[in-house]
This record gives structure tokens, sequence and C-alpha cells, in this order.
């Protein structure tokens, strides 16, 4: 099994938000994960629905992938307090969902509790044409503001309202499938538009350090301590 976390990694994570790691797992393993997220998509979603939440809890498949050592291991580099699974879902973009996904943070979204982090990896190629992650580095540092707006699809309902960043500090990550990207739950993201006409699938996994039960954890079912608490 290889070791892709390079040293440094929680300084560059500290420093920008976010660090990534190729070749986090095989490409033979993202064929098998985009086959089983098919399923459960096709079981379980609502139709038109981009998003699928609870996969862990409804694959065994990927399940194994949130607890898995290699991303275990990138994670402990990030969090010398532990490592607790939180939760995880599947985004889907479609040739027909174009659009992109607005800036927001993380933390919005569960606000007053514990932060988190999240690994974001893309079992399809991911490129500027076919809607892949979008960052701004650095800005985990801020407090950032959110207003209602929206997808189409009533996927997002918030986006940041005061951006200040100019189009030269964003990073596109352009990747390849299997690549992981590890960000903060305050670091400002979106991603690209979807034109190439393919379908790209990206499971996204969070974490947060161990710690006793907030009322917001109980409604993941399948959240689990991997590395004890130091």
């Amino acid at each position: 099994m290889k070791n892709n976390v390079s040293s440094g990694l929680a300084a560059k994570f500290e420093r920008d938000g976010f660090v990534i790691i190729p070749d986090l797992i095989s490409a033979e393993e993202c064929d098998t994960l985009k086959t089983e997220a098919r399923r459960v998509l096709d079981t379980f979603n609502q139709p038109g629905a981009s998003v699928h939440l609870h996969m862990a809890a409804t694959s065994p498949v990927f399940r194994a992938l949130a607890e898995d050592p290699r991303v275990v291991g990138a994670l402990r580099e990030v969090m010398p307090h532990g490592v607790m699974f939180l939760s995880d879902k599947i985004v889907y973009k479609s040739p027909d969902k174009t659009f992109p996904t607005p800036w927001h943070i993380d933390c919005f979204y569960w606000r007053n509790t514990r932060p988190k982090l999240s690994v974001w990896i893309p079992l399809d190629d991911a490129a500027a044409e076919n809607g892949t992650l979008t960052v701004v580095p650095g800005s985990h540092r801020k407090d950032w503001k959110m207003v209602k707006m929206g997808l189409p699809s009533g996927d997002f309902v918030n986006e940041i309202s005061d951006a200040d960043w100019r189009d030269g500090d964003i990073v596109t990550c352009n990747i390849k499938r299997g690549t992981g990207i590890i960000f903060s739950d305050r670091l400002v993201h979106g991603s690209t538009s979807n034109t190439a006409g393919k379908d790209r699938y990206a499971i996204i996994s969070t974490y947060h350090a161990p710690a006793p039960d907030e009322p917001f954890d109980l409604d993941f079912p399948v959240r689990k301590v991997l590395v004890p608490a130091s």
C-alpha cells in the first residue's frame, strides 16, 4: 500500500486550509466506487438530486472507504488530536447539471458545533470543464457571511455574499481521479460548471476530533472514532 502523505502536510494545511494528496486511491477502486454510487443513487435518491447523504450508512463499500488506512493516515497528519468519522455524501454532476456550485463554507451548515474537515475524492478525472473543486487558499482564516441564494436543484441554498478575493487567488483543482483533497470547514470553496457533457462523481467524507456527542452529531448514525484522542 503506497503512502502518499508528504512531509510538511500539517504546515500546508494550516497555511492554505487545504492539501492535495495524489493517488490516494487507485483508478480501479474509483471504478468500483462509481458503480456502487450509481446503484445507491438509483435505489434511494430523489429524481434530479445531485447530492446523496449518508453513503457509509447505506453502502459497506463507502463505509470501508471512510475508514481506509490511507485516508486515515493522511488525516492523522493534520488532525493531531485524533480522528472521528462523522458522515459522507456523493456529489454527482450529470451532463444536464451544468451549473457551478456557489462559493460557500461548510461550517455555515453546522454552526455552533466543533471544527470539522472533509476529504474530497473525485471518482472521475476532475477538471475545469467538468465541475471540479475550486478553492480560495487561506480563506479559512477569515469570517464570511452567507446569504440565501441557491442552485436550481435546491441542493445549495446559501452562498458567500462578501467575496473580496481576486480571480488570481482561486485555485481550480485539475486532478486525476482518486486524488484526495483535505480541506477545512472554514475554507471558501465551490465548483466550476460542468460543460463537458459527461458524468462526474465525487465522494466527500467529513471528520472531526473525537469528543462527546453534540446534538448535531446524532443525525449521523455511523459516526466512529478511528484514531483515539491523544
